[in-house]
């Protein structure tokens, strides 16, 4: 039998309505990683690159950045 609980104030308190007849032998099993939590994966954000020799030579003003921008979207075709 599984049953689940949460440590309160260092007694193990077990969730609903479970319980176990009094002197009952358990088992208690740490999970580090509660079992709910699901990882999502991050997306990278790609932000419009420009080629350089010289990093940093480039000044980009939001002007700048929209017209690449417009350019990437005319030759991709949207």
């Amino acid at each position: 039998m599984v049953i689940q609980g949460r440590v309160h104030h260092g007694v193990v308190v077990l969730e609903g309505n479970q319980s176990l007849p009094e002197g009952a032998a358990v088992t208690i099993v740490y999970q580090d990683k509660p079992a709910a939590t699901t990882e999502r994966k991050m997306k990278r954000v790609q932000f419009p690159l420009v080629s350089s020799d010289r990093p940093g030579a480039l000044h980009l003003t939001s002007e700048r950045i929209a017209e690449i921008m417009d350019e990437e979207d005319a030759a991709s075709g949207h």
